[in-house]
């Protein structure tokens, strides 16, 4: 086949063929081919060939397969786990996944267990049955440095660590100090990230019309609202002026009388519909069946507004949201009507007690 196209510049390639006339092509640098080759390759991507073909695309060199197995992975990480072929990665391989800064559907706790089970299968592999915490950290080596530890709970960090001596005792330490103070000392900046990985965005939307003429002239727009699991909350989205036009806005997620993020800034917008999106200061991890509270000020032309709004939604994963009218609101925004339309958020993986799944 290699020398049919050699010849005739075409090829059959098909899935099983791709990978060796892939390789015989960048043996003999013929780039048509090897770009015919990657093609097929990923058309084929899929949960069970993907640890594959991503092996394969670093050993060839092919950097473009190579980054659409990583995405692939990325939004496939919970799937990519329970197959058999992940824990018979290379430690290179299972190092770009570890390093990867969104894994969707996968808790740091579990991409930490999932590593120490790779590394208990490599190590069975050469005969050692039954490895200590010692070969299984050597196994992993800076494996290790690319999970996120500081960013787990208290809890689960106290779970994987409690009988477990993978991590040094002033590790275990460094992430403790920082989970309790948020003090980043010197050892864990130059060990760990403290940044949360990143993952796809939800978004509910309160209302079904919209409707113009809100007053946005200073008086608090808040909703309380109530979910039955843990998510994320990253984003508000606010309605923008019925013109073109500019506002200030002062942004908080309560609860009770905790400010729990405090976000000062403009938004601009061009007379649309469309509510537009705040990012918070500080996205908040909103626990199940507690209250909290939006509150926006919200300064500038009068804006758009919602009516027939929801007094509950459900979570397309699992669970709910409900909303409830707030104390706090000055200006008329209740359950039914007014402004604070869209929440954005992640929601938890049902097995994880917190997720990390934020944006940064």
């Amino acid at each position: 086949m290699l020398y049919r196209y050699i010849y005739y510049e075409k090829a059959n390639i098909s899935a099983a063929t791709a990978l060796p006339l892939m390789y015989a092509a960048k043996k003999y640098l013929l780039t048509g081919l090897v770009a015919e080759c990657g093609t097929v390759l990923e058309k084929e991507l899929s949960v069970d060939t993907v640890c594959t073909l991503l092996e394969q695309s670093m050993s060839l060199g092919e950097n473009a397969l190579k980054q659409k197995s990583l995405n692939f992975i990325s939004k496939n990480i919970h799937r990519v786990f329970n197959t058999e072929e992940f824990v018979h990665l290379s430690h290179d391989a299972l190092e770009e996944i570890v390093s990867l800064d969104c894994l969707v559907g996968s808790s740091e706790r579990q991409l930490y267990e999932r590593c120490v089970k790779w590394a208990r299968q490599q190590l069975r592999e050469t005969g050692n049955k039954s490895p200590s915490d010692a070969e299984i950290r050597e196994k992993l080596g800076n494996i290790l440095y690319k999970i996120r530890f500081p960013t787990m709970t208290q809890k689960d960090f106290a779970e994987l660590t409690a009988q477990s001596a993978v991590l040094t005792a002033e590790e275990q330490r460094d992430v403790y100090v920082y989970m309790a103070l948020g003090m980043e000392l010197e050892t864990l900046h130059l060990q760990f990230a403290t940044q949360i990985r990143r993952v796809t965005e939800k978004v509910i939307s309160r209302f079904n019309r919209i409707r113009g003429e809100w007053n946005c002239s200073g008086p608090t727009d808040a909703i309380s609202f109530q979910t039955t699991v843990d998510i994320v909350l990253t984003d508000v989205g606010l309605y923008g002026g019925i013109e073109a036009s500019g506002h200030d806005v002062t942004l908080q997620v309560l609860k009770g009388s905790e400010t729990l993020s405090k976000t000062v800034t403009k938004m601009s917008s061009e007379g649309g519909q469309k509510p537009v999106k705040i990012k918070l200061e500080n996205p908040v991890h909103v626990h199940a069946n507690t209250m909290y509270t939006i509150a926006a000020v919200i300064n500038g032309p009068k804006t758009w507004s919602g009516k027939n709004g929801k007094s509950a939604c459900d979570f397309p994963e699992s669970g709910s949201i409900a909303f409830y009218m707030s104390a706090m609101s000055r200006n008329s925004t209740d359950v039914s009507h007014g402004q604070i339309p869209q929440l954005f958020y992640h929601v938890l993986h049902s097995n994880d007690s917190l997720s990390t799944f934020l944006e940064s």
